[in-house]
């Protein structure tokens, strides 16, 4: 592990040791095996190749049991106060052992109905574990790990925040290079072909996507793939992108405009369905701050663009960003059945949202433009920071 590796995990496990000191559990157990569980990268530093159990109490004791080639590498984090291994002869004995030495009366797991992210163990996983066990109770002993583990992927750190700051960053020279390289006449997959040399040349790779979302006002916007749409005069491009970067994401959205030969700005109804949208983005993020609820947040730019005579967007206004472009469970969410109770965690320190109140449509069918807006924000002790410079009109080329 490099410096910064070494300082992202201190400040990682300093947030553990607060949170499993408060659990309601008396040990979360981390139970995981090649590629199962997206939590390790934050608790280990790692993730995980053989079968691999992580033991952290309430008393602030931590024990790993894991294979003996990976053995050395979580003894070197220098995390556990006990790294137990394994060969030939299997988990079995190391892991029985440990579980009866520490007694747990409640065991929380990585099990969740909302927080994809928190739903880490499998059933399969789940039935090895409890026959391991050997404890005839264990299924009546167990609580879900989500008040412990969403809040520790959500609360970026200084490291996880430097590390954001850089991806968002890169991403913005490289909407200042799409403006240079975007003409009428190339298609979606041009633009995305050039994205993604230019995220190769800088050493990262696409958030999400091969290169992101490249969508020609004409063929509408939605999660896709750029296509062999064309780039016309009169019409928006709207690109959604964000690059992953020492392991973190950015991820916002700007709205380019291609003049017509007789235009020098962008008709008039271009502009207002923009101005819509970009006060309705700066409205709800000046409402952020820590306790709000995220469907408040949501309900603010709702408004505004019902208030203009907009359709509303039928999504939620943003979603947590860190190590995945969708990083954690709370949303800007409505009060939805689509959505259940994410709308309904409460913003806190620390927490990285996007804020992306979009218009639909489709410019070629005779309907009003669409128009993508996006911007990352921190939510601080004294509201919302903007992590990324905002888009305040639409780009023309």
């Amino acid at each position: 592990m490099n410096a910064d590796d070494v300082r992202l995990l201190a400040e990682k496990q300093a947030q553990l040791d607060e949170l499993t000191a408060g659990m309601e559990a008396d040990c979360w157990l981390v139970f995981c095996r090649e590629g199962s569980d997206p939590s390790t990268v934050l608790h280990v530093g790692y993730p995980m190749v053989g079968e691999s159990a992580f033991f952290f109490t309430k008393g602030g004791e931590k024990v790993a049991v894991v294979a003996n080639y990976d053995h050395d590498a979580i003894a070197e984090t220098d995390v556990f106060d006990t790294v137990v291994s394994y060969g030939l002869e299997g988990i079995e004995t190391a892991f029985a052992d440990t579980y009866r030495r520490l007694g747990p009366e409640r065991v929380a797991l990585n099990y969740s109905e909302q927080d994809y992210l928190v739903d880490g163990l499998t059933y399969g996983l789940f039935r090895r574990l409890r026959g391991l066990s050997g404890d005839e109770q264990f299924g009546t002993r167990v609580v879900s790990s989500e008040s412990l583990l969403a809040p520790l992927r959500a609360r970026k750190t200084p490291e996880e925040l430097r590390r954001i700051d850089g991806a968002i960053e890169i991403t913005h020279r490289i909407f200042e290079e799409v403006a240079g390289f975007a003409r009428p006449g190339m298609t979606e997959l041009d633009v995305g072909e050039f994205i993604h040399q230019r995220q190769v040349n800088y050493g990262t790779t696409a958030a999400f996507g091969e290169s992101g979302i490249v969508a020609a006002g004409h063929a509408g916007v939605g999660h896709r793939l750029p296509g062999p749409y064309e780039l016309r005069r009169g019409d928006v491009m709207i690109i959604d992108m964000g690059v992953t970067h020492e392991s973190y994401t950015s991820d916002f959205t700007r709205t380019f405009y291609f003049l017509r030969e007789s235009e020098s700005v962008p008709p008039q109804h271009f502009q207002d369905r923009f101005r819509a949208v970009c006060d309705a983005t700066h409205q709800a993020i000046d409402a952020i701050e820590p306790g709000k609820l995220g469907w408040e947040i949501d309900r603010i730019a709702r408004e505004h663009l019902a208030a203009c005579g907009l359709p509303e967007y039928p999504n939620a206004l943003g979603h947590q960003m860190g190590r995945l472009a969708h990083d954690g469970g709370g949303l800007l969410a409505p009060r939805v059945p689509r959505y259940g109770d994410k709308g309904m965690i409460a913003l806190d320190v620390g927490n990285v949202f996007t804020v992306e109140p979009f218009l639909y449509g489709r410019t070629g069918d005779g309907s009003t433009p669409p128009i993508g807006l996006e911007e990352d924000v921190l939510v601080t002790e004294d509201g919302a920071k903007l992590l990324t410079t905002p888009q305040m009109e639409l780009i023309c080329i």
